[in-house]
């Protein structure tokens, strides 16, 4: 097994650390390749992207640590990029390994706002009563319907953290996963995914904060990717160096449980399949 994430937060945007210090850690965790995924500039006011002055920097610490830690540990230079209309396709930016991409805002097209997903429960709320008037079946649909038009315009190499629309429902506040609609949606987007060659990210950053008891996807989402031939990893999301492999071996334990034999890396500049 080689230990290993992707998707790592630090003082770049809304991590809490210096980028050496998730190495030093990974180093001391045992991991043999890291990567680092800063949330990408948006075009509108974010608290928690990177701000778009920080860029190069960025792009320069992670090359400056790749060259101090070569023949420790595998270093890549990623983010974690949004899609929404008019974004920058951060694909084609030089010094970027891979892109991990999320659904975090959708846009209200009434009022030009980008509402957030991915918050708390009252911008949640928020969200679900200014974009889509308190129907939850719309907000669900359009979130996914979302990500199946990411996946085909500018398909990413990693989906961050698939089902993060079920953050603020605990004890199924506002959906069942259970209802056909959902399992609809979720499906047309695994069919999607399953053709454009990208990675499911099994996402333990919920659980680390206290926001899930469950990692991101769902179990069943797990089980259709397997019988979809969906490639996965596994990613810790970490905003602190403690936390990046929080969970892990409960999520590989999971894993082989549903029948994973292995899960796809980027290690030696290639992308493969590595044994859990």
């Amino acid at each position: 097994m080689i230990k290993s994430t992707f998707h790592s937060h630090s003082r770049f945007d809304d991590g809490c650390d210096e980028l050496e210090a998730y190495l030093i850690s990974a180093i001391a965790k045992g991991f043999k390749v890291f990567g680092f995924s800063a949330h990408a500039p948006v075009i509108f006011e974010s608290d928690w992207n990177m701000k778009l002055g920080f860029f190069d920097e960025y792009i320069q610490t992670t090359e400056l640590l790749k060259e101090k830690y070569s023949g420790i540990i595998e270093i890549y230079t990623g983010l974690e990029t949004d899609y929404y209309p008019g974004c920058i396709d951060w694909r084609v930016k030089n010094g970027v390994d891979y892109t991990i991409g999320a659904i975090h805002f959708i846009k209200n097209d009434a009022t030009g706002v980008y509402m957030p997903l991915d918050g708390n429960r009252e911008e949640f709320e928020e969200t679900l009563k200014n974009g889509f008037d308190n129907d939850i079946c719309s907000l669900v649909k359009a979130y996914y319907g979302q990500i199946r038009e990411m996946l085909m315009k500018m398909p990413p190499n990693i989906i961050a953290h698939l089902d993060v629309i079920k953050k603020n429902n605990i004890n199924g506040r506002y959906f069942d996963e259970e209802d056909d609609y959902y399992r609809e949606e979720v499906l047309k987007t695994l069919e999607i995914i399953s053709l454009s060659n990208t990675i499911v990210e099994v996402n333990t950053g919920g659980i680390a904060r206290g926001y899930m008891l469950e990692p991101y996807p769902s179990k069943w989402i797990l089980e259709a990717c397997l019988d979809m031939d969906i490639p996965v990893m596994v990613n810790s999301d970490s905003h602190h160096p403690d936390n990046i492999d929080f969970y892990y071996e409960e999520i590989h334990k999971l894993l082989k449980k549903i029948g994973y034999k292995y899960q796809r890396i980027l290690s030696g500049n290639k992308w493969r399949n590595v044994k859990l």
